[in-house]
């Protein structure tokens, strides 16, 4: 369930492979550019490339700078994702500008911009929505001293459910900061399930991270991960008070995508 490419062992969300394809055609273009029509094409494209991804960076970190503020070292992890389209076209264009002046060289290199820019946007456009429908009911986890964890008694309300192991590094990394914010004061509740994994190693490793147990639950069988069909971890189901599943994200989960996340999931009608 959800969106992503996967290679191998690595997951890959679909909008991030169609941007890094619609890259490659700009610098293809530029190339074709640059060998038939105007030279300096291909060093400006690539220079607009790499300012066209700060911009982008710059321009979502802006838009959710309340996330970001909280944590700022997390501005630099790239690989969270969390890129505006706009704000990098408009970078990219400009350095295109200001490198190229007005030149045959600026007409080449802008229309492979706005080409790559149009097939980026029609593509997004073309990614069917995808309809999670509703949260299973009757699912039982188990809790780290055996007991029941009832998911039913999660409903409504807004709540978050996020698949995990100890084995997987983007699980590690983004854990403590769920974890934090699922014992933050009126926080949605936000249930860390543990896919498969035996107790004595799940309470080890949350020892030695000095990460608290009280959103933590054991899915010895993987049954959310057969629900939710995913294709790797870590995965986080964001559902809405009437039990619909308004997200899925899978990859690791930044302060800013999580907040998105939620706020889906209370504004759901």
């Amino acid at each position: 369930m959800g969106s992503a490419i996967v290679i191998g062992p690595m997951m890959l969300a679909v909008d991030r492979g169609l941007a890094v394809l619609c890259v490659a055609i700009f610098l293809g273009l530029a190339a074709l550019a640059e060998r038939f029509l105007a030279a300096k094409v291909s060093a400006a494209a690539t220079a607009a490339v790499v300012a066209g991804l700060i911009t982008a960076r710059i321009g979502f970190i802006a838009t959710h700078w309340a996330s970001y503020a909280e944590a700022p070292l997390s501005m630099a992890a790239v690989w969270q994702g969390g890129f505006s389209a706009t704000a990098g076209i408009v970078g990219a264009g400009l350095v295109l500008v200001i490198r190229l002046g007005r030149t045959r060289a600026l007409a080449a290199a802008g229309s492979a911009l706005m080409i790559s820019a149009a097939i980026w946007f029609a593509l997004m456009a073309l990614i069917p929505p995808v309809n999670y429908g509703p949260f299973p009911k009757g699912l039982t986890l188990v809790s780290l001293e055996g007991k029941p964890v009832l998911l039913d008694g999660l409903r409504g309300r807004p709540f978050v459910v996020n698949l995990w192991a100890t084995w997987c590094g983007p699980c590690r990394r983004e854990l403590p900061m769920l974890a934090a914010a699922a014992s933050r004061k009126g926080s949605i509740p936000i249930l860390l399930a543990n896919q498969g994994e035996a107790p004595e190693m799940v309470a080890g490793f949350l020892q030695r991270e000095r990460i608290g147990k009280a959103q933590i639950a054991l899915d010895p069988d993987r049954v959310l991960s057969r629900t939710f069909e995913t294709v790797g971890y870590p995965a986080t189901a964001f559902v809405a008070a009437d039990g619909t599943i308004v997200q899925v994200q899978l990859g690791e989960l930044s302060r800013a995508a999580l907040a998105d996340g939620i706020n889906l999931a209370r504004n759901h009608p």
